[in-house]
């Protein structure tokens, strides 16, 4: 008979921010579709969400411009890729209030209740991820940016995700063990870098089939913060002094 796993101190939970913190994905889609239009790109036709996901999801710009145009120059993807966030952030400024994920400022409040520390680790540019955690507000007493600290960005590490290094830059930042961190991914490569950097991964079903995120090594899958499904791990995987949800 199988014992049960035995319950371990979380110090630290690592949150990706797009589709994780903000259900912000359809914002990004629209923006592609008119960029990767105005490109040429597949004739001129617009991409479908199914291709955005497949191919476009969870990924950093220069990844994202060698794969759809692998014959541009280096320069070429980098005007490319900042015309395409600026389009973002004009477009996401007044709508990413209403984005926050149901029961983030409910847990982040519990983790923080609990001294547990939170960081938001992400493929998307600095400003971007600046812009989108100042749209959540107030967490737990504190601004968003200095609740989620540090911010890791991808492009800013030896390498952005699916490498773990991203997340092992803030377990590094933090001085935590893997073994005491918990991560939220929205997306298959998200959670593989999570995975890889030896954390218990938690995939959000804004993006992307619970299927998807399990096969790339979530423990679970739900639907946002309130699902009973994330208080059932809690409880039963990490040692806290009261229950978070």
């Amino acid at each position: 008979m199988s014992l049960a796993p035995t319950p371990r101190r979380l110090d630290a939970v690592l949150f990706d921010i797009d589709g994780t913190l903000l259900n912000s994905d359809a914002l990004h889609l629209a923006v592609f579709q008119d960029v990767l239009q105005e490109e040429g790109f597949n004739g001129g036709d617009r991409i479908d969400e199914a291709f955005f996901m497949r191919h476009i999801s969870g990924r950093q710009n220069a990844q994202i411009c060698a794969a759809l145009f692998p014959d541009w120059p280096v320069d070429r993807g980098v005007a490319f890729s900042a015309r395409k966030e600026q389009r973002f952030r004009e477009l996401a400024a007044a709508k990413l209030p209403a984005l926050v994920t149901p029961g983030l400022h409910a847990l982040c409040a519990a983790l923080a209740a609990q001294g547990v520390r939170c960081a938001a680790v992400t493929n998307a540019p600095r400003a971007n991820a600046e812009l989108m955690l100042g749209a959540i507000g107030a967490v737990a007493g504190k601004e968003s940016l200095s609740f989620f600290s540090p911010l890791i960005i991808g492009d800013e590490c030896s390498h952005a995700k699916p490498h773990p290094e991203p997340y092992l830059a803030a377990m590094r930042l933090l001085g935590v063990e893997a073994e005491n961190c918990l991560a939220f991914e929205d997306s298959p490569s998200g959670a593989a870098a999570a995975v890889a950097a030896g954390t218990q991964t938690v995939g959000i079903t804004s993006t992307q089939t619970a299927e998807k995120l399990e096969e790339a090594g979530c423990s679970i899958a739900i639907r946002d913060f309130e699902d009973p499904g994330l208080a059932a791990l809690l409880r039963d995987t990490w040692t806290l002094r009261a229950a978070l949800l």
